[in-house]
């Protein structure tokens, strides 16, 4: 099959939650199909040896200049009265739709696949082309009108909003199969889709070749662990609930724990956080791996935010025991006590840390049990199955 896969993020390398699903999906989907990759790219990105590394597996690579979301432009404001969400006017690219529409009106594109909202606007120009939009999340922009301060917030959250279900709903109506990464945000675009929609769950996962246990791997005593940048708002928040509620009650049981943070802090004031005994803020790293294989326990106490964990995957394919909240592991076919430990207050979270760090038999057996759910389930190559699956629906395909 013909596929054209449109990603706002430039895949490779893959070092964001983002990146992470679309490499794995392209690498695995061409595998069966002929795929042209059209990008979104930013100056520093889609250099000759990352194109040339990208077309092992995509037949075809273009890359399109991405524009930066500025809210107080005048285009942005005029994005108002616009069907879209602003951010979506502001950002798009006429270069992609002529790219999308040359290649539908070509007769040589079967499919399209386009990843994540801000690439909705470009399957208008290819209205009668099956398609899937992959990984459509709208929780988060339910949570800012939740969390919004002041009535104006409050009504600019709730307009973007709605425009994003007609724009979603429109789709829908149109045959555009969705594909979500958990059961809880296929219920929510259940709420405003029409008869007949498909919106079908296609988790995230995590490459367990690439990613596995090292027994030669030294692993540090009381040492505890988050992986996530705080540019991103539910990793900032995650963090401060850790640093500031949860970790002096671990300190106070277990007084030389340290605590890791690890990713970019870009212009956040991290100061006051990494002042506090005992924690400690990594900046990016090329791989999160050996980090993550020196812990003893992976925390994610996530409070706010969507999707499916890409870092409790890695971390159980890793061989490192998580410790989550359920907002945390939303998503994710875990158990409690037999492949994760779920805690929702900052005295349970503390006491499920201190009890990994004194009990060695429930770590092994958390880490046993992790390794196998993340083969059996979330394998890149399982999950990519599956959209292939989506996809020869979509397309009316026999398998």
């Amino acid at each position: 099959m013909r596929i054209a896969f449109i990603s706002w993020w430039w895949p490779y390398p893959a070092n964001n939650g983002s990146r992470i699903r679309i490499y794995n999906l392209l690498r695995h989907l061409g595998q069966r199909h002929q795929v042209t990759l059209l990008s979104f790219a930013e100056q520093d990105e889609a250099t000759p040896e990352q194109i040339e590394h990208l077309r092992q597996f995509c037949a075809h690579v273009e890359v399109v200049p991405k524009l930066t979301y500025q809210p107080d432009t005048f285009k942005s404001l005029v994005g108002y009265l616009s069907r879209w969400p602003r951010s979506l006017v502001d950002v798009y690219s006429p270069i992609m739709t002529a790219l999308v529409k040359d290649l539908a009106n070509s007769g040589t594109l079967d499919a399209i696949i386009a990843s994540e909202f801000q690439t909705i606007r470009y399957l208008e120009a290819a209205p009668t082309t099956p398609a899937i939009l992959d990984q459509i999340e709208v929780t988060s922009f339910y949570d800012r009108v939740k969390n919004a301060e002041g009535q104006a917030s409050k009504l600019r959250a709730q307009l973007t909003v709605s425009k994003l279900e007609g724009a979603l709903k429109g789709l829908l109506a149109r045959g555009v199969a969705f594909s979500v990464v958990s059961e809880e945000e296929k219920r929510l675009q259940e709420r405003f889709s029409p008869p007949g929609g498909r919106i079908e769950v296609v988790p995230n996962g995590v490459d367990t070749e690439a990613n596995q246990p090292d027994a030669g791997m030294t692993i540090h005593p009381n040492t505890i662990i988050y992986t996530g940048a705080v540019t991103y708002f539910a990793n900032l928040d995650a963090v401060e609930y850790f640093i500031k509620d949860v970790f002096p009650l671990v300190r106070a049981r277990v007084p030389h724990a340290q605590f890791s943070v690890t990713g970019g802090t870009g212009n956040v004031d991290v100061s006051a956080l990494k002042a506090q005994p005992g924690v400690v803020f990594t900046g990016y790293l090329p791989s999160v791996a050996p980090a993550v294989q020196a812990s003893w326990v992976n925390v994610v106490p996530l409070r706010v935010g969507s999707g499916t964990r890409l870092k409790i995957l890695e971390s159980m394919a890793l061989g490192v025991p998580v410790v989550s909240t359920t907002k945390g592991a939303e998503g994710l076919n875990v158990h409690h006590g037999e492949d994760i430990l779920i805690a929702d207050t900052p005295q349970a979270l503390a006491d499920a840390v201190v009890l990994l760090m004194n009990d060695d038999a429930l770590r092994a057996r958390l880490v046993k049990a992790g390794r196998a759910l993340v083969e059996r389930e979330y394998d890149w190559g399982v999950i990519a199955a599956q959209l292939n699956e989506l996809l020869l629906k979509t397309t009316k395909q026999s398998p």
